[in-house]
């Protein structure tokens, strides 16, 4: 299974990237599922405001915001808000912006003929993925999912807990894995490397995605308050979207 990034050279990066983002008044950070996105708000925001936008990406969102507790450069982190309010204590969520909700997404490998997470008691469904439910936003949707309907139980070893939305989506897509729960950008980017998906509706928390700035005066500078209040205009809406995220 895949690891965390727990090793000197990971340690080395993440300080290289926050070495380069500690001079910038808006700097970036989110899950590993939700990177794309946050890459082309960044490029949105930057080509129409001309104001730099720093980003720090490099594990799942647990990781990211311990990163924050630790006391990184970032000023802004975008996730769902159940994943914020439960890792961290110092992001200003009353002064965040609402993106929009998503859902979780069921998806199998090709071969095999599923409708749905219902399916997961069929045989021939020998190995289910999904994110780290203590750490990953789909994770925590999935295991509240399972747990509800009782497929968890009846899964039994079957599960398979990897560390990130991308590692399910590699799995599933190579065979490895008969099917899995990943978030809708994911199924829609890899949709021709498997069998297919569907959107889970219903059985867990919904998932409401949020950019929070960090407490204190760096949250509260001019630029960051800028940032959000482009994030929460029209203007953000378009790329919302295109990565499964509606309001």
């Amino acid at each position: 299974m895949v690891k965390f990034m727990k090793t000197a050279a990971a340690a080395a990066l993440c300080a290289m990237m926050f070495a380069t983002a500690a001079e910038a008044a808006v700097t970036v950070t989110t899950g590993g599922g939700y990177v794309k996105m946050v890459e082309a708000i960044a490029a949105a925001y930057e080509k129409d405001t001309g104001v730099k936008v720093e980003k720090v990406f490099g594990g799942n969102i647990g990781q990211m915001l311990a990163q924050v507790e630790s006391g990184s450069p970032v000023t802004v982190v975008i996730s769902d808000a159940t994943s914020l309010k439960k890792f961290t204590k110092k992001l200003n969520s009353e002064a965040g912006v609402r993106l929009g909700d998503t859902p979780l997404v069921f998806v199998w490998r090709k071969g095999i003929e599923l409708t749905g997470p219902a399916d997961l008691v069929k045989p021939e469904v020998k190995r289910v993925a999904m994110p780290d439910p203590k750490a990953a936003i789909y994770g925590r949707a999935a295991k509240e999912y399972l747990d509800n309907t009782g497929l968890g139980a009846k899964l039994g070893d079957r599960l398979n807990v990897v560390s990130m939305v991308p590692q399910v989506m590699s799995y599933v897509g190579r065979g490895e894995m008969d099917a899995g729960f990943v978030n809708l950008l994911a199924a829609r980017q890899g949709k021709d490397k498997v069998g297919g998906f569907v959107a889970v509706k219903d059985g867990y928390e919904p998932i409401r995605m949020t950019a929070q700035p960090v407490k204190g005066e760096a949250g509260e500078a001019a630029d960051v308050k800028a940032f959000l209040g482009w994030l929460a205009s029209p203007k953000a809406d378009k790329i919302l979207e295109r990565f499964g995220v509606s309001r």
